[in-house]
Formats: structure tokens, sequence, C-alpha cells
């Protein structure tokens, strides 16, 4: 099978987006039977040699610049059978992909989410061949399978690269909390900086990925509140350094605070390899990754996270148990697992 990967994203970026899609085009590219390559409509910021290395991806598929896919598509019409898209945007490329006979993977990410767009998202739906969905709350809302479907996360995890990874202390000493991530809509990062004035005086926080804006407001609240001391704001970083510093927490928080069924955070997986604690709150689809069993989930407010800490703080069996059982869940989502799913999946079409 010949696939095709049609992306209008910025690949250069060490963003999740553009991660997710080198690493499942690396999955795909590793199945047997199956030759797939990578374009991208966006503009690159690195060199097509860079682009893997940036995003700590070992398996290298062939990816080439064009900002016209329609006319990439007309040219390489000849040398792909399927076209895997995950943006609905790309429904003109769609559309004219099965007007020359190929087949559509859509891997869909959204629902309700694009206001005045939902619709856009039902017909690529309609439009494509097969479907991957990345939680089973989308799978539902888009309701029972006509075609060739699949539920399938969207990160797959190198369990030894966090096996093997040297933890990364940021403080020296006290109860290291850390949060990683931006600050979006879906999230609201000053409950955890808020958080501090409710916890015990030895419990650190750890802020990785926040921009300058956010990290000014963050810093302000901290300052206000007596705290600022206890924060440490640390703009992004290098993939490859995420095991290191997440193994150097004590707990790892996730605020979240709005989502939809396809608003999974895909942190919680990297906690979960992580093997820390993790404290979170959490709206529906983040339930099909965290459970009782490997995370304590709280309210959207500082003073639930802040009793969660303290009750870690005192008990470390139950530190251990919730560490263990994440390591355990974990295993779900190694690339092995998700590229025996997408195996699967591609059988089917």
């Amino acid at each position: 099978m010949r696939i095709l990967y049609i992306t209008r994203a910025n690949l250069c970026l060490r963003r999740a987006h553009s991660h997710n899609i080198l690493a499942t085009t690396a999955l795909l590219g590793s199945i047997s039977g199956v030759d797939i390559s990578v374009t991208s409509s966006g503009k690159q910021t690195c060199s097509p040699e860079e682009l893997f290395v940036r995003h700590d991806i070992q398996i290298k598929v062939p990816y080439v610049q064009s900002r016209w896919l329609f006319g990439f598509i007309f040219r390489r019409r000849n040398s792909f059978d399927v076209l895997y898209v995950r943006d609905p945007r790309l429904i003109i490329e769609m559309i004219f992909a099965r007007m020359l006979g190929k087949k559509i993977i859509f891997e869909i990410h959204g629902s309700r989410e694009w206001r005045g767009l939902s619709w856009l998202w039902h017909f690529a739906h309609r439009i494509a061949n097969a479907h991957i969905f990345i939680t089973a709350l989308l799978k539902k809302y888009y309701g029972a399978c006509q075609k060739p479907c699949a539920v399938i996360s969207m990160v797959g995890i190198d369990q030894a690269k966090y096996d093997n990874a040297k933890p990364r202390r940021v403080f020296e000493q006290g109860f290291i909390a850390l949060y990683l991530g931006s600050q979006e809509s879906y999230y609201d990062v000053a409950i955890l900086v808020r958080m501090l004035a409710h916890a015990p005086k030895q419990v650190a926080l750890v802020l990785v990925g926040i921009k300058d804006d956010g990290a000014r407001d963050l810093k302000k609240i901290a300052g206000d509140l007596g705290v600022g001391d206890r924060v440490k704001i640390i703009a992004r970083i290098d993939l490859s350094e995420i095991p290191a510093y997440l193994k150097g927490a004590d707990v790892l928080l996730n605020p979240k605070v709005n989502g939809y069924e396809g608003s999974v955070s895909s942190k919680l997986i990297e906690y979960l390899a992580a093997a820390r604690p993790i404290v979170a709150s959490v709206v529906p689809a983040d339930l099909e990754v965290l459970t009782e069993k490997n995370a304590i989930i709280v309210k959207q407010d500082p003073e639930a996270f802040a009793s969660a800490i303290r009750d870690l703080i005192e008990n470390p069996e139950k530190r251990e148990e919730l560490a263990r059982s994440a390591r355990m869940d974990a295993e779900r989502y190694s690339n092995e697992c998700r590229r025996a799913l997408l195996e699967e999946f591609i059988k089917k079409i």
C-alpha cells in the first residue's frame, strides 16, 4: 500500500501536533508492505534532514514541501493509492483524491469545538473511506461505523527512553510538582500557582513549556501570593528531554478545565510512561487514559490540587502504588502496541 500523508502544518515546530504527525508516518512506514511519504504546504523553518532529529524520531520517511497540495496530488497521482489526512480543511484535496480513484484515511480529532465549522468534520468524515478516532468518545459521537474504523491513540511511547532517563531535578530540595505543556484555553495553569498558597511549604512547582506572555502572568500571580521562590518556569525544551524532566518530579499535574470528545491530553500518556503519581482535573476524554488506579482526579481548583499533593506527601505507599499502576498502563500506549493497531486497521482498507 502506497500512502501519501498531507498536512498544512509547520513540521519543524517542536509541538505535539507536528511530532504526532511525523511519529504516525514513521510507524506506518515500519509496517511491512506500506510505503509512505509526507507532504506539507506549511512554511517550514528547518531542513528536511533536521526535521526528524528535532522530533527525536529514528525512522525517517520521505518528506517534500509543496505550497499547492492540490497540484502536488495531481502530479503524484500515480505514486500513491491512499491519502492520509487529519485536517478537515483539506476537504478539497480529499474530494479531488477520491475523484482520482484514491482511498482516504481520515484521522479524526475534532467535533463540536469548531464552532460554525463542525459540519466540516462531518463532511470530511463522510468523504473518507476509513476513519481513525483518537478517542472512543469521538467514535461514539460520529455514530456507528459504516466503513473501516479504529480507535487509536495519537501518541505512542518509546518506553525505554523513559525507563533509562536520568531524572532532572529542577529544585535540589523539596517535593517537586511538575506541569508539562502550554497555557492554552483548555488548561488553567494559574490553578497550579495558586495551589502553592495552600500546599505544604516543601512543595515546589515546575512549569515546562510556558511561553513568555504566559510566564509573565504566572510570575505575577506567584509574586502576589508570596510563592515566587517556589516556582520555576522553563520555556520549550527538546522532545528528547521530556523523560528526564518528568522523572525528575515527585508528582505530575494537569489542570484541565475545558474540552470535547477528542480533547484528550496527550501529555497524560507521557506522564504514565514516567511512572510518577499524577494529580489531574479532567474532561471525559481524559478518563480514557486516567483511572482511579493510576491518578488522583480532583476538582478544578487550587485547594483540591493542594489537598491531593498533601495526601501524597503523607502517604509514600500511595505514591508508589500510583506510580506502579501508571507504568503498567503506559504499556498500552507503546509504539509496538500502536503499530500493531495501525497494521490491523490498514488490513481492513
